[in-house]
């Protein structure tokens, strides 16, 4: 599986759950989901089940949480961890959700989100989440980019064989960063934004944005990125 750089299996559910029918509703309305075929459909609504069971959702500041916001943030989340044996984040059970921007008492800013592995949550603005869900922020995707955090945090701290393949993969990433050249014609080319250059966490997640959002664009102007984004998240489903 190390040689390989990927699981030798994925999916295994003596007893695969299905979503209710009110809930179903909603990936049935997903384009990823419906890109899928019928066995891989089933695995998906499997793994949306599980983690629904297994996370709880907060609202702060009066935001009523409905169905639909909970099943818009699990199937980010399920599509981002699909390729992965290990896709229940064991630093990641609980999701706030604030209507707007926060104060945020762990960075002491102002945020629209953050992951924080001490409580094990998630905490978005759910207007600023669903901006970025419905592409209507020039790319950017807050979902995605939280929760790429909460999954680089969890390939740190464990030693399953989907957190060592994200996080050696990363590595490689990083040495095949060390080249200026490289370097020079990814700030050229403008396909991250200027955020990714803070510090090597915002890379990657600004990174696996680029990767769901905009797959050909990174692929045709930096295939050995793109290669790398396939590997450490194990998603080969744009290239079927």
């Amino acid at each position: 599986m190390k040689y390989n750089k990927k699981p030798y299996f994925i999916h295994f559910y003596p007893f695969p759950k299905e979503l209710p029918l009110h809930l179903q509703v909603f990936l049935d309305e997903n384009d990823f989901y419906n890109t899928l075929n019928k066995r891989r459909k089933k695995y998906f609504g499997h793994r949306a089940v599980r983690f629904l069971e297994e996370t709880n959702f907060v609202s702060r500041e009066g935001l009523m949480i409905d169905d639909f916001m909970r099943m818009q943030i699990t199937i980010m989340i399920t599509q981002l961890t699909f390729g992965m044996r290990h896709y229940l984040l064991e630093y990641l059970d609980t999701i706030i959700l604030y209507p707007t921007s926060f104060y945020s008492i762990l960075n002491k800013t102002e945020n629209i989100g953050e992951f924080n592995p001490r409580s094990k949550a998630l905490v978005l603005s759910w207007k600023d989440f669903q901006k970025g869900n419905l592409h209507q922020d020039k790319g950017k995707s807050l979902g995605i980019h939280e929760i790429t955090h909460a999954i680089h945090y969890n390939s740190i701290k464990n030693n399953n064989i989907s957190c060592e393949i994200f996080y050696d993969t990363f590595l490689l990433l990083e040495q095949y960063l060390g080249s200026l050249e490289i370097r020079e014609k990814i700030v050229e080319t403008k396909i991250l934004r200027e955020y990714a250059y803070t510090n090597k966490f915002e890379f990657i997640a600004v990174l696996v944005e680029v990767f769901m959002e905009s797959p050909q664009e990174l692929k045709e102007k930096f295939p050995e990125i793109y290669n790398y984004v396939v590997q450490m998240l194990n998603f080969r489903y744009f290239e079927d």
